[in-house]
C-alpha cells in the first residue's frame, strides 16, 4: 500500500535563495568559491564542472548558502524543474540566487531518489502549477515546500535511487561522447574544405578597383 504524501517542507529543509548582490563579481577567470548556476546543471541531476564560473573567497554572507553533500539544487527561476544532486567534490561551494537549496532528513529521505522525484514530469507540473506566473515563472520557497511528496520506505527508496544512479551515470557518459564526437565531426570537416567557403567574404579575393573616369566639364559655347 503506498504511503500518504508528504509535505516536502517536512522532510527537508529548504533555504531560499541568496541575494544577487553577492554575485556582482562572478565570473570565469576568478580565483575563489565555485558558484552552481542554472546552466550548470544537466539533465542527469548532475552539476556539470567544465564551465563554473566562481566569486572571491573574500565575498561576506556566503555561509548561510554552502553546499554539501546530499543537497539538492533547484532551479528557481525559468528552468523550473531542473534539479541537481549535490555530491562531495561540491562541499563548500555555494548556489546562485536563480536557484534553491533542499536539504533532506537523511534518516528518511534518499537524496537519489529525491532527486529523481523532484525532475518527473508530473512534479514539474504540479510544481509550475503552483509557481508565480510573470515573464517567466518563478519557484517560491513557500510553494516548494507544500510540494506533496510520495515516499516509499527507506529500502525501496534506495534500490530506486541505485538504479536510478545507473541511468545517470550512462546518459553522462553518452554526453561526453556525443560533446566529443561533435568537435571531432566539425575539424574533420574544416580540414577537408578549409577554413573558408567558396563565395563568403572572406574568401573572395579582392577585385581589382574600376578605373576612375575623368569628370566631365562643361562644354563653352562658341563665339559669333
Amino acid at each position: 500500500m503506498t504511503p500518504p504524501p508528504l509535505k516536502l517542507g517536512g522532510i527537508c529543509a529548504v533555504t531560499a535563495s541568496p541575494s544577487s548582490d553577492l554575485f556582482t563579481e562572478l565570473g570565469p577567470d576568478v580565483d575563489g568559491i565555485p558558484v552552481v548556476t542554472p546552466a550548470d546543471i544537466t539533465d542527469a541531476q548532475r552539476i556539470d564542472q567544465e564551465a563554473l564560473r566562481q566569486i572571491p573567497a573574500t565575498t561576506t554572507g556566503l555561509e548561510r548558502f554552502r553546499l554539501r553533500s546530499g543537497d539538492l539544487v533547484i532551479v528557481r527561476l525559468g528552468g523550473v524543474g531542473r534539479v541537481a544532486l549535490v555530491d562531495g567534490v561540491a562541499d563548500g561551494w555555494v548556489y546562485h540566487s536563480s536557484c534553491i537549496r533542499i536539504r533532506p532528513d537523511l534518516e528518511r529521505v534518499d537524496p537519489v531518489y529525491l532527486a529523481a522525484y523532484l525532475a518527473h514530469p508530473p512534479v514539474v507540473t504540479e510544481l509550475l502549477s503552483h509557481a508565480q506566473v510573470g515573464t517567466v515563472p518563478v519557484l517560491t520557497t513557500r510553494s516548494l515546500e507544500a510540494l506533496p511528496v510520495l515516499l516509499p520506505d527507506t529500502r525501496r527508496q534506495r534500490i530506486m535511487a541505485e538504479a536510478l544512479s545507473e541511468v545517470s551515470l550512462q546518459m553522462d557518459l553518452q554526453q561526453r561522447i556525443l560533446t566529443r564526437l561533435s568537435a571531432v565531426r566539425q575539424g574533420l570537416f574544416a580540414q577537408m574544405l578549409g577554413d573558408e567557403l567558396p563565395g563568403t567574404t572572406a574568401s573572395r579575393a579582392p577585385s581589382a578597383a574600376p578605373e576612375r573616369k575623368a569628370p566631365r566639364t562643361r562644354r563653352m559655347s562658341r563665339m559669333s
